[in-house]
């Protein structure tokens, strides 16, 4: 929850940026900086209130700007006898790292994002006198660097705060609901859409883990065991998820039959996860011979294998268990868990290459159209135009409503310029002395700082203005025709990225919704063709994050029903995989006819709902594997009683073929 605005969090992140940027600035000017404002814009741009957030964001930062001024002075090298060539080599390698801090989905994409950025900073401005490019990039370094340092000296002095008890607090939110979703399942309750959505979003908290990841390795605060239990409930909860959905699809589709004679042996099960703990080693043969379903009947197709789900399912929640209470409180693992928490990572986090290619292309595209405008003009602000038309889209250009961000960035330079100008030509003329500057900065840059809690854009608006007036150890203003000038500049850039991007993709939830349907549907396709078990189980990591970021955007686009067929999609994608695999094992007509049935999910995976002519050729599938020798070992009867399951959950049960 956000902190009010007159409330001491707020106040406190915003005296800890403003006490770092007036430190960084009086020492870029003591020692002489040439353009000492970029270790103060520095100092807003990465204040964080959380410390992990901070030590990251400045790792990765110095990082990106390092290499960026060294790739920028070996281009400059390269190309100094040919100008027009070194802004277009510069445009396409700036192009191609913003490309990648889209692809990759964690802090880290921060050092990509920076380097691009630095290499307009530095290269684009110097294009005409490569000479000057080496200093400039040492300046430009060196600024930002000092600019880090005090950032992250001040937060470690002044009350750090850890990422620690966010990670924590999230993981109680999931446990008791897990465990909630866990014991309906095994009673057999139907579940509500919303509490379906509820779960959904559950999986997408779960995942996001994964974002935090790059902060929480550089939380002084988290240590490296507490990181590696956290991701290691993470990695166990998504693989339960789908465990307890085909639990829940056996025990609700076998009917009030089988779950009467199923219940002692669930109702222990309901227990065992209240209690957190493992099922006995022969769980899973009393639970086997508790049902008398005749043989090849459906009610006995579907309570095979659930004794096995249900013991794995429990296997993975009295490990989640084990772990929250290492978390918590420092309980011991048994060996074998504690040699797994060892190797544990985060979950990974897929790209969306289809933004990627039209977010690069749309910078690739300002990039080209400011520089051109520079080229016939020789307008001496186009630089400016060109590094925030490019910086705004690859800030703003991988949201759904991406038009209407970069619309707001738009109206926030606006604010920043007006800003700037009260700052430069109304304030600063009245400090006489450093004293009397340091309060006039702190009464323009702390309420901006406090409300960037809850907006971060305002933090943006503080660099921006701060950027643009020529802050020096004296007072020295751009004449104001220049001001304005550039303050045009930038909003020309962000308009014309503007276009640009209008022009590369499209906006909207809904948008994202029709994307990631299709690629899932292409998933599927592809399962249906070639699965081994890593396919399978690259398919199930994909449809959870998939999942993830589907929930949120489902509701936004009008569709939360849309939502509640999400986790029936993913098992079926599953045991669509499986039936792949189990047909490559097989011979003569029981293979042809998967083939058949495979050739048959191919056609239908474009549709609303499958056809009642499907339902009939998976009875048929099935009906002719149960008559093969092997009979109920048949490796493709489980993945056709999981498949119509999760297509027909509602139609007649299964009944054999005459």
């Amino acid at each position: 929850m956000t902190p009010p605005y007159f409330s001491f969090p707020r106040w406190l992140f915003a005296a800890k940026l403003f006490i770092a940027g007036m430190i960084a600035f009086a020492i870029a000017v003591k020692i002489g900086l040439p353009q000492p404002y970029w270790a103060l814009v520095t100092c807003c741009v990465v204040m964080n209130p959380i410390t992990g957030a901070i030590r990251s964001k400045a790792i990765y930062r110095f990082m990106g700007t390092l290499g960026a001024g060294v790739v920028s002075l070996m281009f400059a090298a390269i190309f100094v006898n040919t100008p027009v060539l070194l802004i277009a080599v510069m445009g396409l390698a700036a192009t191609a790292t913003l490309a990648v801090s889209l692809i990759d989905r964690t802090p880290r994409s921060y050092g990509f994002l920076l380097f691009g950025v630095t290499m307009m900073l530095v290269a684009v401005p110097e294009i005409n006198s490569p000479g000057n490019m080496f200093g400039t990039a040492v300046a430009r370094v060196t600024e930002i660097g000092l600019g880090l340092v005090c950032c992250t000296m001040v937060d470690s002095i002044i009350v750090p705060r850890s990422l620690g008890p966010q990670m924590r607090d999230r993981l109680h939110a999931w446990l008791p609901d897990v465990q909630r979703w866990f014991e309906e399942a095994l009673e057999g309750r139907e579940t509500d859409p919303e509490a379906t959505a509820d779960r959904l979003r559950m999986i997408g908290d779960v995942t996001a883990l994964s974002v935090l990841a790059g902060q929480l390795q550089y939380d002084p605060m988290v240590p490296r065991r507490e990181r590696r239990l956290a991701f290691a409930i993470q990695q166990r909860m998504l693989r339960l998820i789908p465990l307890i959905s085909s639990i829940e699809s056996r025990i609700s589709g076998g009917g009030d039959a089988q779950r009467k004679a199923l219940s002692p042996p669930l109702a222990e099960a309901v227990g065992l996860v209240r209690d957190g703990k493992a099922p006995p080693d022969d769980f899973v043969a009393r639970m086997n011979a508790a049902d008398d379903g005749a043989p090849g009947s459906w009610r006995r197709l579907v309570q095979r294998d659930l004794a096995s789900l249900i013991a794995d399912a429990l296997a993975l929640w009295a490990e989640i268990r084990s772990l929250d209470a290492a978390l918590d409180t420092g309980a011991p693992l048994s060996s074998a868990l504690e040699a797994s928490v060892q190797s544990v990572r985060a979950f990974p986090l897929r790209p969306d290459y289809h933004i990627v290619w039209r977010v690069s292309a749309a910078i690739l595209l300002t990039y080209a159209t400011l520089t051109a405008l520079w080229y016939l003009t020789g307008w001496q602000q186009a630089p400016g135009a060109l590094l925030i038309g490019s910086v705004s889209i690859a800030f703003f250009g991988g949201a759904d409503e991406a038009g209407a961000a970069i619309a707001q960035f738009a109206r926030f330079a606006a604010i920043a310029a007006v800003a700037a100008a009260l700052l430069c030509y109304v304030l600063l003329p009245l400090a006489g002395d450093y004293g009397s500057f340091v309060v006039i900065m702190g009464l323009f840059m702390m309420p901006i700082a406090a409300w960037s809690v809850s907006n971060p854009l305002a933090l943006l608006l503080l660099a921006f203005a701060l950027s643009t007036i020529n802050l020096q150890g004296e007072y020295q203003p751009l004449e104001f025709g220049t001001f304005i000038e550039a303050s045009f500049a930038s909003l020309l850039g962000i308009y014309v990225g503007f276009f640009w991007l209008h022009m590369a993709r499209r906006m909207g939830a809904g948008h994202a919704v029709e994307r990631f349907t299709k690629m899932a549907r292409a998933d599927v396709r592809a399962l249906t063709r070639r699965a081994t078990a890593r396919d399978r189980d690259l398919y199930v990591a994909r449809s959870l994050d998939r999942i993830g970021a589907l929930t949120a955007r489902l509701a936004a686009a009008g569709e939360p029903d849309e939502s509640v067929r999400l986790l029936r999609r993913l098992r079926a994608g599953a045991n669509i995989a499986d039936l792949r695999h189990a047909a490559d094992s097989l011979t003569g007509e029981t293979r042809q006819a998967a083939e058949h049935l495979l050739q048959a999910l191919r056609a239908e995976i474009g549709r609303d709902a499958p056809s009642p002519a499907l339902l009939a050729q998976i009875d048929a599938t099935l009906s002719d594997a149960l008559r093969s020798a092997s009979g109920e070992n048949n490796p493709l009867v489980r993945g056709l009683v999981d498949l119509r399951l999760a297509l027909f959950r509602q139609s007649p049960v299964w009944r054999p073929a005459a």
